[in-house]
């Protein structure tokens, strides 16, 4: 696991930002000022230029895939749906997630500059929400506007396959971005790691059998399209209320899980 460590130069880029909240009497940070402050701050490192091309490439692909089916297809709602739960949510989702949400707080790791943050009197739950927060941020609207497009070109406009593509990706990229914020703390190269992860057991492994399908994210927000949508996908049989259940419970996971990370970090 990966140790939180003193940086080595005498920069503090986290120090001034996070500083600006307001500290109350006994020593500790107020928390909606500490919040507002970590979520600013990690949200303008999200967003840089070969990001801004990434998030290009992949709105313009959608769109262009979009209008192909849509223009090809002789079952329209069907093979958008399909198309939507394979590209969408198999493949866009998880690595626009992984690509932000592991270097939310994985960079300042990396550079080891998270001590700033670390040493602040800031409750370390304030730092998971702030962080999974601003990752989501920037991640949700890409895929959903993207994907929903795509639905909407491939489906020739039908309300129900947009709805279920809108949902499905907006509630699965959110548990993939903080499953993804916990790897970046706790895994070295964690975007390397998860794109083995995304590529062999989401986009494979999990569409295999039922029983590795129950282990996936990409089951459930699945399961969403194909409920709201009412249209039949393969592996995505869960109920609407257990999918909603499910993925909000790993989101639940992801933030606990980099709370205590945080908890348990170590400064050299």
């Amino acid at each position: 696991m990966t140790d939180v460590t003193t940086a080595t130069d005498g920069t503090n880029p986290t120090d001034r930002t996070v500083g600006s909240a307001t500290p109350t009497p006994g020593g500790s940070v107020r928390t909606p000022g500490a919040f507002l402050a970590l979520y600013r701050l990690v949200l303008r490192h999200q967003i840089t230029k070969g990001r801004l091309v990434l998030f290009a490439v992949i709105g313009a692909v959608s769109v262009t895939l979009g209008w192909v089916i849509g223009r090809s297809s002789g079952d329209r709602t069907q093979d958008a749906t399909d198309f939507v739960s394979l590209f969408g949510l198999g493949l866009v989702v998880p690595v626009v997630a992984l690509v932000l949400g592991s270097a939310a707080l994985g960079n300042w790791v990396e550079d080891e500059t998270l001590v700033y943050v670390w040493l602040r009197p800031v409750k370390r739950w304030t730092i998971a929400v702030a962080a999974t927060l601003a990752a989501a941020t920037v991640a949700i609207p890409v895929i959903v506007v993207s994907m929903g497009v795509l639905a909407a070109l491939a489906s020739g406009g039908e309300a129900g396959v947009i709805t279920g593509t809108v949902v499905g990706t907006a509630l699965g990229g959110l548990a993939y971005v903080a499953i993804f914020v916990t790897a970046g703390l706790l895994i070295r190269r964690a975007l390397l790691w998860g794109l083995v992860y995304v590529f062999i057991w989401e986009f494979f492994v999990a569409r295999a059998g039922a029983g590795a399908a129950r282990l996936s994210i990409n089951s459930y927000a699945s399961s969403i399209l194909a409920q709201l949508s009412g249209i039949e996908i393969r592996l995505a049989d869960r109920g609407l209320v257990t999918s909603y259940v499910v993925l909000a419970a790993v989101t639940t996971v992801g933030l606990l899980a980099t709370t205590w990370r945080l908890h348990r970090a170590n400064v050299a």
